[in-house]
């Protein structure tokens, strides 16, 4: 478990049980709603399909891959999930440098909105960088829709896109050198 202290409350990293499950999934899809606003179809699958698309998230908890955020109270303020092996999307998006074992593999960043701006997301991703030193990870990997503009100009600002996977429509493809 990891604790730090955010501009307000204390917040707790800790790993996913079964029981998290429908709290991950009730961020996915609120996030799903909030960027249906912002004109993208990122994650719109978890708001239009989501018995289709439990499987991956309970798959992830199951293998102790993901992660809740709390607050103090137990509130769910934010999941991540580090993959430390490629699954077969990595492999479908990333191709031979998938093969590769020195590689965290991160997904399903999501903060629940009532936390939105206070740099829970950043926390998220540096946190996820000690994680993978810690395992010996030489590099952190993600992707999201290239249509995604909002997301690319906010990645971009920190991370360097290597590339576009052509990949269920376009996906942009980030790397972190640890």
């Amino acid at each position: 478990m990891l604790k730090w202290m955010m501009k307000d409350p204390d917040f707790l990293v800790r790993k996913a049980e079964p029981s998290d499950l429908a709290s991950v999934l009730f961020l996915l899809q609120q996030a799903g709603r909030w960027l249906q606003t912002k004109n993208t179809t990122q994650w719109d699958y978890y708001v239009t399909d989501l018995q289709e698309n439990t499987e991956e998230v309970s798959d992830s908890i199951d293998r102790e891959n993901t992660y809740i955020v709390e607050s103090d109270n137990g509130e769910c303020v934010a999941s991540i999930t580090l993959e430390m092996a490629p699954t077969g999307w990595d492999r479908s998006i990333w191709g031979n440098d998938a093969k590769k074992d020195d590689a965290v593999y991160l997904h399903r960043i999501v903060v629940n909105r009532k936390f939105a701006g206070k740099e829970v997301g950043s926390e998220l991703i540096k946190w996820a960088v000690e994680r993978a030193k810690e395992k010996g990870k030489k590099r952190i990997r993600f992707d999201c829709l290239a249509s995604n503009v909002g997301l690319n100009r906010y990645y971009q600002k920190w991370y360097r896109r290597v590339g576009i996977a052509d990949i269920y429509g376009q996906h942009s493809k980030y790397e972190m050198e640890l």
